[in-house]
Parts: C-alpha cells; sequence; structure tokens
C-alpha cells in the first residue's frame, strides 16, 4: 500500500521537447537521416526545480504542479497541442492541497512560439477534472484556441462532461462560458477538433458499460449524440482527427470486452473503431482489429490510441496484457495495427528483466492496480517523412527487484520509452539500441521514499512532428505508485 503522506508531496508536470539536430538544448533527439532515424540517448541538460527545498535535475520545462497524479483511468486522450504558429497548448487535472471539499480543477498554460510561457490558469471550476483539450482548426494557426475538456460536479452529484474555448490563440481567458451536451454522469470525456469546424467529444458512462460519441458543429451550443457503444467495462477510448489539409476523417477507438472476460469485463478486451469521414456526422461500421481467441496469450485491457498519417491512413495502437501467469498485470507489450496491412506488430522490443519479449515486473508488489509495465501509449506521425513514432510508459531496470528502480513502497519509478518505424509500422525500433527502443527520461531513484521518487508517468503527446520535435507532457511523481 501506497505510504499515506504521498499527498503531501508535489509533483511536476513536464514538456519534454526531442529538438533539432544542430541544436544544444536538450540533446536527446529524434534524427531524421536518408533511410533511418537515430534516436539518441544521450544526456539531458539539467534543469533546477526548486522541490520539497531542494533540487531536482529534470529533463524539460516544468509547466506547473498538482498532487493528482492519476490524469487518467485509462486511454490518455491529449493533454497537449501545438498550433501551426510554434504555440504549445497545455492542459492538466492539478490537485488542490489540503484534500478536503474540492480538491481538484483544470489547469492550463501555454508556451508561446518564443519558448516563454504564459503561466498556469485556472481554467476549470473547482471539482472539474480529468481534462483533455484540442484546438480549432482555424486557417490562421495564430487564430488557433485552446479548446478544453473535462467532468464537473454541477450539483447533488450530477457529473456533466464540459467543453470551454479560449477567446484568442494563448489568452488564457477561461472559465469562458463552459458548453456541456448535459449528460448526467457521462465522464471522462475526450475531444477532437476537426478540419470543418466540427467537435467531437467521447464519454464513459458512469451507470453501466456503455462509451458514447457527442457532435457539435456550432462550438458547444447544440449536440446530437451519434455513436452508443456496450460492453465496455473499462475506461479506454479515444476520438482522434485528422491533422492533415483539408481531410475531416475522425476515428473512434475503444476496447470491448469479449465473452470469456475477467473481473466483469475488465480484463480482456477486444479493440474496435469506427470510422467518419465528414467530421462526425456518419460513420462506418464498427470494425474489430483484434479478434482474440480463448486460446490466445494476450488480450487488450485498459487504453488505445490512435493517428492518421501523412497519407491519411489509419493507425491504431493499445496495450496487451499477458493471459497466463500468476499475476493480472505482470507482463504487456504494445501493439500497433494500421488500415493499409491490417497486420498488427509489435511496438515493444524485449524487456531484459523479463521473459519471452514481455515487459514485466519481478517485484512481488506487483505494478499497480489498472497499470501494466508497458501502457499508456502515444502515438506521432512524421508529415514530411510519414515515419511513425510510438511513446510509451514502462520500466526497463535490474531483474533483481530488491535493486530495481523502485520507491521504497516497492512501486515502479517509471521513466518514458520510444521507438519508430520507417515502413508504416511493420516493425519497429531504434538505431544503435540493443533492444529496439530509447529510454527517453532515464532517470534512477531505487528504494527512494515519498518525496524523493523520480517516477515519470501519465504521458501524452502531440500527435504529429513539429519542426523536426516531438512534444510531449507527462507528470514527475514524487511518490511512485497510484493515489489522490
Amino acid at each position: 500500500m501506497k505510504n499515506k503522506y504521498v499527498i503531501m508531496f508535489t509533483l511536476l508536470i513536464m514538456l519534454l521537447t526531442a529538438i533539432p539536430a544542430d541544436s544544444k538544448a536538450i540533446p536527446v533527439k529524434y534524427r531524421h537521416v536518408t533511410d533511418q532515424c537515430d534516436l539518441l540517448d544521450q544526456p539531458i541538460t539539467a534543469y533546477g526545480i526548486p522541490i520539497l527545498g531542494g533540487t531536482r535535475q529534470v529533463p524539460g520545462d516544468s509547466v506547473g504542479t498538482t498532487t493528482w497524479d492519476v490524469q487518467s483511468n485509462g486511454s490518455l486522450g491529449r493533454r497537449l497541442y501545438i498550433d501551426r504558429s510554434g504555440g504549445v497548448h497545455i492542459d492538466w487535472m492539478m490537485g488542490i492541497m489540503p484534500l478536503s471539499g474540492a480538491t481538484r480543477r483544470c489547469e492550463w498554460n501555454f508556451r508561446r512560439p518564443d519558448g516563454t510561457y504564459f503561466g498556469d490558469v485556472d481554467a476549470g471550476p473547482l471539482s472539474s477534472g480529468y481534462v483533455n483539450l484540442s484546438l480549432t482548426r482555424d486557417a490562421d494557426p495564430t487564430n488557433q484556441r485552446t479548446v478544453i475538456c473535462y467532468h464537473y460536479n454541477i450539483g447533488t452529484n450530477a457529473y456533466y462532461p464540459f467543453i470551454d474555448i479560449d477567446t484568442q490563440n494563448g489568452a488564457g481567458s477561461f472559465p469562458n462560458n463552459p458548453k456541456t451536451p448535459a449528460m448526467n454522469n457521462y465522464l471522462w470525456p475526450n475531444i477532437a477538433c476537426v478540419n470543418n469546424g466540427n467537435i467531437v467529444m467521447t464519454t464513459d458512462d458512469n451507470a453501466g458499460n456503455f462509451h458514447h460519441v457527442f457532435l457539435t458543429t456550432d462550438e458547444g451550443n447544440t449536440w446530437t449524440n451519434v455513436i452508443n457503444t456496450d460492453s465496455c467495462a473499462t475506461e479506454s477510448r479515444i476520438i482522434a482527427a485528422s491533422d492533415n489539409p483539408g481531410s475531416n476523417k475522425v476515428v473512434f477507438a475503444e476496447t470491448r470486452f469479449i465473452t470469456d472476460s475477467l473481473a466483469a469485463g475488465q480484463l480482456d478486451n477486444n479493440v474496435w473503431f469506427r470510422l467518419s469521414t465528414d467530421g462526425g456526422v456518419t460513420w462506418g461500421p464498427h470494425t474489430n482489429i483484434t479478434h482474440y481467441q480463448p486460446a490466445d496469450s494476450v488480450r487488450a485491457y485498459c487504453d488505445v490510441s490512435a493517428v492518421f498519417d501523412a497519407n491519411d491512413d489509419l493507425h491504431i495502437i493499445w496495450s496487451g496484457r499477458r493471459t497466463t501467469g500468476n499475476n493480472y498485470y505482470d507482463a504487456s507489450k504494445i501493439f500497433h495495427w494500421d488500415e493499409i496491412s491490417n497486420a498488427i506488430s509489435v511496438v515493444t522490443g524485449p524487456n531484459p528483466i523479463f521473459e519471452g519479449g514481455w515487459w514485466g515486473w519481478v517485484n512481488p508488489n506487483g505494478y499497480g492496480a489498472w497499470r501494466m509495465p508497458a501502457d499508456r501509449s502515444a502515438l506521432v506521425v512524421d508529415q514530411t517523412t510519414n515515419w511513425l513514432y510510438c511513446i510509451w510508459c514502462g520500466q526497463t531496470d535490474t531483474a533483481d527487484y530488491s535493486e530495481q528502480d523502485s520507491s521504497l513502497g516497492g512501486y515502479p519509478n517509471g521513466d518514458i520509452y520510444g521507438a519508430y518505424s520507417s515502413n508504416n509500422g511493420l516493425t519497429w525500433g531504434a538505431i544503435g539500441t540493443l533492444y529496439g527502443y530509447i529510454n527517453l527520461t532515464n532517470t534512477h531513484t531505487p528504494g527512494a521514499p515519498p518525496g524523493a521518487c523520480d517516477d515519470e508517468d501519465y504521458m501524452t503527446a502531440n500527435p504529429f512532428v513539429y519542426r523536426d520535435s516531438i512534444f510531449i507532457t507527462f507528470i514527475e511523481d514524487k511518490a511512485a505508485g497510484s493515489v489522490k
């Protein structure tokens, strides 16, 4: 069980940029050459961040703080988007001390094209939480505005999903007349803005095993319920729109449990999707891309993500748990599917601390409920080369759990990893690495007590490479494990 004093320790929300090859500021790079991509594992320039009276050497910029490490219960969606003028729009769920009464709200920040920050803004009302965002698709990128979303208790435990749209690019004018489809207990929203001006929202349903999709064509004034699916026992779904000019494609991807599933449908799932080409107005068939069978050694679990590549073709990734063994969560891999090959590939190379090519965790305390040793992944596309990049959370330290990079309480101090594909996702790797991936954060605090851990987690990424850079946000958890 996690140390009860964890709530006293501040978590840092970070922005990590993988920057161009000719820059020296943060030399963790995605370097583009003629026929391969070299992921360089080099030291990261240190930033001194005040924490508990001391300093911590961390990769990236601190954009805010929170006491609520669990930014999502399943699929992470997006909490960062870059407009085409170079502005970086970020939101997160901010935990508020002390933990009494309204303990959270949606927080927002903006990184200007010159690298300076607006500063964090209280963007949602008290008790708003489980946030995501997107950007309006104005033709002039300096007019593109943040669209945040969250769920919020309007009173008497009536939780509605909301969107709220900034007044101008990087203005931070929140709250700004939030809008909702007014559905009680439709929770954990994420959204996508489409080139034609539509906004599409997906939610879970706290009343049952359902996922829902809503469409607004007038920035939230009116809403239409366009999709409802059943057999959905986990918060594992995403809505994603194409970033290619002129395209109005939107995908709704999710997991749905199969008939022999354990734990009331939570543990064993297939991956499904529906595709729209007109901004969410009409939708194609509900398609199962995994078709897992009872004899299979893997099932989809708790998160799924998607992106459209430079050719506007669909790619979906998910984390799959190993169904054999003594622990539901002790081993996993990240998988990829694309609509051109209709084939499934493994993204994650073998983990040296576990057998059979799986990522695993041998500490007897386990990896933690609702989590796996490799999970919470995101896809990024280079719209010039059409190469794909997959980023995920995990841990690959020594086989002896007493020496693993785990906290004093036995929970993993995670890192963020990356791999790339230059052939449409058929194979994955990282040049010059033994196992085919790279550790992007590579921090180590074995045996650290609460307040001293370096645990990078709950990562989201901009869906496209911008000026030879990949932008991600993540939590720097100072007390590994999960607690509100």
